[in-house]
């Protein structure tokens, strides 16, 4: 059973509008290529399964091209959560071949593709933290071949969020479902005046009933995501193994950044 029919056929008749609904946002056109930076407040807050999920959830459902990036430390980053598990590694040869891009089969030749065809761009580098301006060498302008741009920049403090910031238009900050990690949330949100939407994540189970209030009471869009024992299997796992909790948590949080990246300026695509 695919991921839309598994949670339609659990859900109860306003899941089932609301599913509509948030499958229609995801889905809307816009105007603009658009850079979400997916950033966490500290380590193991679930910034690179948040991104990952977040990045095959538009993939699979936007009309043009999706681009998932990796510029975080971690072992299993956003592309191995996306369902990548081959090299997607660049070289300096290709960044400057990629930068000098003219068309999008230019632009994406070489780049590794997921079944649901979101293409992947790792950055990492076993030598230490992606450097702070290897973004920019890696893309460039040619972000602007994708739909949407999305880049798992893992844990960073708010003095380390710099080339998140620069590189982003839309920030997805992701926190632990807990009182001090979410503050620590707000804080990084507002600090760097970009639109932004906070995901709480559930990482022990305890689903905290203050997290509804919050989410509804907050002035930065706060998305639950819940906990999900799947995230901890040996291999990535396709969205239909995933449970139907977790997909919608994943559909509202792609819906709220879609709608976050409306209403910026045009600066152009190029499909």
């Amino acid at each position: 059973m695919g991921v839309v029919a598994r949670v339609l056929a659990s859900a109860l008749p306003e899941r089932v509008a609301e599913f509509t609904a948030l499958d229609t946002r995801v889905r809307a056109p816009l105007a603009l290529s658009s850079r979400v930076g997916v950033v966490g407040v500290a380590a193991g807050a679930g910034c690179s399964t948040v991104a990952g999920l977040l990045a095959s959830t538009l993939a699979a459902r936007r009309e043009h091209r999706v681009l998932a990036v990796n510029a975080s430390a971690g072992n299993r980053s956003a592309l191995w959560h996306a369902g990548c598990t081959v090299a997607a590694g660049t070289t300096q040869d290709r960044d400057a071949t990629r930068r000098a891009a003219r068309s999008g089969e230019e632009v994406t030749a070489g780049l590794v593709r997921t079944p649901v065809g979101l293409f992947c761009l790792d950055l990492a580098d076993d030598a230490g933290p992606v450097p702070e301006d290897r973004w920019w060498r890696a893309l460039g302008p040619a972000g602007r071949f994708f739909d949407l741009v999305v880049t798992d920049w893992g844990a960073r403090t708010g003095a380390q969020a710099g080339p998140a910031v620069s590189a982003s238009s839309v920030l997805c900050v992701v926190a632990e479902a807990e009182r001090a990690s979410l503050q620590h949330a707000v804080d990084l949100a507002a600090a760097t005046g970009l639109p932004a939407v906070i995901a709480a994540v559930d990482l022990r189970g305890a689903r905290p009933r203050w997290l509804r209030e919050l989410a509804a009471r907050s002035a930065v869009p706060v998305v639950p995501v819940p906990h999900d024992p799947a995230h901890g299997s040996p291999r990535p796992l396709p969205a239909d193994r995933l449970s139907a909790a977790t997909s919608l948590a994943t559909l509202r949080l792609a819906a709220a950044l879609v709608d976050a990246a409306a209403p910026l300026a045009p600066v152009g695509v190029t499909r």
